[in-house]
């Protein structure tokens, strides 16, 4: 399996909404994960985006995150500093190509959020993926 990673940030306007945080808390609002494509068939390998979705309550401030994957990995933490005082919610990117002619995955990511003593988690973005 071929495993191709890129992280970045990007300050969006668009809400999405797939795998929600638990039980969010100051200083943040909304805390999601979406996988696009959710589902997948065809020829691989395939590009998986994850985006996350970070709702942000307090300015300024620093959070930082990472992604898990269900194969395991861990991705590089990264830190966010939110000095914007009109930021509602920040974009965080992850990507993952894989897929071999005739398999078959289900395959998952979680986002992780930190700032101070608040931890968020979200559920699994999932991703059913089906190669010809």
């Amino acid at each position: 399996m071929r495993v191709v990673r890129a992280l970045g940030l990007a300050i969006l306007a668009l809400p999405l909404v797939a795998a929600k945080a638990r039980a969010p808390q100051a200083p943040f609002g909304d805390v999601t994960l979406t996988a696009t494509p959710a589902q997948y068939e065809g020829k691989c390998p395939v590009r998986i985006h994850f985006f996350g979705h970070v709702g942000v309550t307090a300015h300024p401030m620093v959070f930082n995150y990472h992604y898990e994957r269900s194969d395991g990995a861990k991705g590089q933490v990264k830190v966010v500093r939110v000095t914007n005082p009109n930021a509602t919610w920040i974009g965080v990117h992850d990507y993952w190509q894989l897929g071999a002619s005739g398999q078959t995955y289900h395959v998952w990511e979680k986002l992780f959020v930190n700032s101070g003593n608040t931890h968020i988690a979200t559920d699994q973005a999932v991703a059913d993926i089906t190669c010809k």
